[in-house]
């Protein structure tokens, strides 16, 4: 079953995903996760132990969250950098971020795009930025993920439960400093793209 996958988020994926939320705190925001799916669970089946490492995230909308067309432009997109990539990367799930602060529950919207993404990845887990989490990261000493995983079964459907390993134990560290420099102002979104193209939102200055 899917609750028997590991899962692992790289320092690189989970920094973006904070930032991105930073950045439109009066928003919610929403991406997707690139990585690898490795073991037994590996093909189009829930069955078997997989290993699901998340090496990047592309932060696609603070403003257009709900628009079908818009979501397909950019899934396309998405997928299209990682057939020319060539490093057999896949879209492995989805992050979300509520708008409200103290709303800790994984939205309609959110289960719904999770959804479309398990059609082509049964494996794909869901992140909810957890807000509680994320107000504690100032304090020092925070090793745990700001995040959230939620995973999905075909009975129950998305559900939260399963662990998510940092990669790297110094990524909340790195992020504090990256939130005292406001470097989320130098990310860019899938919506931001769309309004100036000179912003990529792939995000390659980021961590410059």
């Amino acid at each position: 079953m899917v609750g028997d996958n590991k899962y692992e988020i790289s320092q690189r994926a989970y920094i973006k995903i904070v930032l991105h939320a930073l950045k439109h705190q009066c928003n919610s925001v929403n991406g997707v996760l690139v990585g690898k799916v490795t073991g037994a669970g590996n093909e189009a089946s829930e069955e078997g132990n997989s290993k699901i490492e998340i090496v990047d995230a592309v932060p696609l909308f603070h403003a257009q969250l709900g628009v079908l067309p818009m979501l397909e432009l950019a899934l396309s997109q998405v997928e299209e950098h990682l057939i020319a990539d060539k490093e057999s990367l896949v879209i492995a799930g989805y992050y979300h971020a509520n708008e409200r602060f103290d709303d800790y529950e994984l939205s309609p919207l959110a289960r719904k795009i999770g959804d479309h993404i398990a059609r082509y990845c049964p494996q794909a887990g869901v992140l909810l930025l957890d807000n509680r989490l994320l107000s504690s990261l100032g304090k020092g000493g925070n090793k745990k993920p700001v995040v959230q995983l939620y995973t999905r079964d075909s009975v129950r459907g998305w559900r939260l439960g399963v662990d998510l390993s940092l990669k790297e134990p110094t990524a909340n560290s790195i992020l504090s400093d990256y939130i005292s420099e406001k470097r989320e102002q130098l990310l860019f979104d899938f919506d931001d793209h769309l309004y100036d193209i000179s912003k990529d939102w792939l995000n390659p200055d980021l961590y410059n």
